[in-house]
């Protein structure tokens, strides 16, 4: 009798409904997790995309400085405050320096990436014809809390400002 109980309890394991049911697969992960879609409308007229191995913030100026390697780094534009009071623009103060924090945080989990692309993908308003000796503009993408963030602007990317295997992207 004591062998035939075993056997029944050993059998209600084996057949437990949590092992019995197949595990579902989710869709396989996307490399650039919430930003797949805006990664890929920013490169559909050319460009390439780096994960940066570094993000420095200058909180002083407004600024993000992007580093690929220990001699290649780029600065982004400032941002600008906006509002008609000093409380409105210590609200939105505060709010950039956490999104920027957020980036240099997303960087150290591979959840940034820098995008170079064509300027023919961006509003007409928004190219600037002076000074502009390159036909890339840079942007910092970053996952935050699972939402996909611009998080800095760079006007006028230069190709030798790149690693080679970047450079070469371009020419092609």
């Amino acid at each position: 009798m004591w062998h035939f109980l075993m056997l029944a309890i050993a059998a209600c394991i084996l057949a437990s409904p949590a092992e019995a049911a197949p595990k579902k697969k989710g869709p396989p992960l996307d490399p650039f997790k919430a930003c797949d879609l805006q990664v890929r409308a920013d490169l559909r007229e050319g460009g390439t995309w780096l994960i940066p191995r570094e993000i420095r913030l200058d909180e002083a100026r407004l600024m993000l400085s992007v580093t690929f390697s220990p001699e290649k780094s780029i600065r982004s534009v400032p941002k600008v405050l906006y509002g008609n009071s000093d409380e409105e623009k210590r609200r939105q103060l505060r709010g950039y320096l956490e999104e920027m924090k957020a980036a240099v945080d997303a960087a150290t989990k591979e959840s940034a990436w820098f995008v170079v692309a064509s300027k023919r993908t961006l509003p007409p308003e928004l190219r600037s014809s002076e000074g502009d000796s390159s036909p890339w503009y840079g942007i910092l993408l970053a996952d935050i809390g699972g939402k996909c963030r611009s998080v800095a602007m760079f006007r006028n990317v230069q190709s030798d400002q790149l690693p080679a295997d970047a450079q070469r992207e371009l020419a092609e």
